[in-house]
């Protein structure tokens, strides 16, 4: 007699009579990453809305219980990631919003960090997933204590990447219609990205259960354990390309 991890039925065989989980489900690793890969892009209509809308719900519980087991319903992570980093790309090109080259047009006069921005402006999904290593990094080793692997930090870092995406995409109507002035791009993209902390420490708190102020420190820390990894490996990016 098996008991299903994701609605808790116990039940004989490969999979779960009342919901359709799968008997086995292992804890995640990076050999659950490839599979991701591998499965996800090929079932875009499964559970893509219903994960949005348990990321702008309960976050950090969703993604927790994506990680204990209770996969059922949901998007695999990667694979939403790439999806929605392709549809933001292709909107922010279609729509012509230049806000990336508005907020660094005081890099102009240097070809090479021009070439830079132009590199990472084309190939933003892979920017994306590069990015989400050092974070994903860094919340492992701030938060180590809790018990979980790289790999779990990657899908928590992963979905909350994902919420992130689906708000920059709606914000990307925001940036068509107002007025393409370097002031309210600015303004825009500071908002931004005090939502995208905002969301940031409302999944991790929700995820991890900490004391409102050990959280904030290590959020803190994290972020700015990222952050300076980021600004060295794009250091060498400017020197190598």
């Amino acid at each position: 007699m098996t008991i299903c991890k994701n609605c808790h039925n116990r039940f004989q065989g490969n999979y779960c009579n009342q919901c359709g989980q799968k008997a086995t489900v292992k804890r995640i690793r990076r050999e659950f990453i490839f599979n991701d890969l591998q499965l996800g892009l090929f079932n875009i209509d499964s559970g893509m809305f219903f994960t949005i809308k348990e990321l702008f719900t309960r976050p950090g519980y969703a993604i927790k219980d994506y990680i204990v087991g209770k996969r059922v319903g949901y998007f695999m992570p990667v694979s939403m990631l790439i999806v929605l980093s392709t549809i933001y790309s292709f909107l922010y090109h279609y729509l012509d919003i230049d806000l990336f080259y508005q907020t660094t047009n005081k890099f102009s006069e240097d070809e090479r960090s021009m070439h830079l921005i132009k590199s990472l402006d084309g190939n933003y999904v892979y920017y994306v997933l590069m990015t989400l290593h050092v974070f994903s990094f860094s919340s492992w080793i701030l938060f180590k204590k809790k018990g979980y692997n790289f790999s779990e930090h990657f899908v928590l870092n992963t979905y909350a990447a994902s919420q992130r995406l689906v708000f920059h995409t709606v914000t990307l109507s925001i940036l068509y219609v107002v007025p393409e002035e370097p002031q309210i791009r600015q303004l825009i993209t500071r908002i931004q990205l005090i939502v995208d902390i905002s969301l940031i420490g409302w999944c991790y708190f929700q995820f991890f259960k900490l004391k409102t102020i050990t959280l904030i420190i290590k959020t803190v820390l994290s972020l700015g354990l990222s952050y300076l990894i980021l600004i060295i490996l794009i250091s060498i990016l400017y020197y190598v390309l």
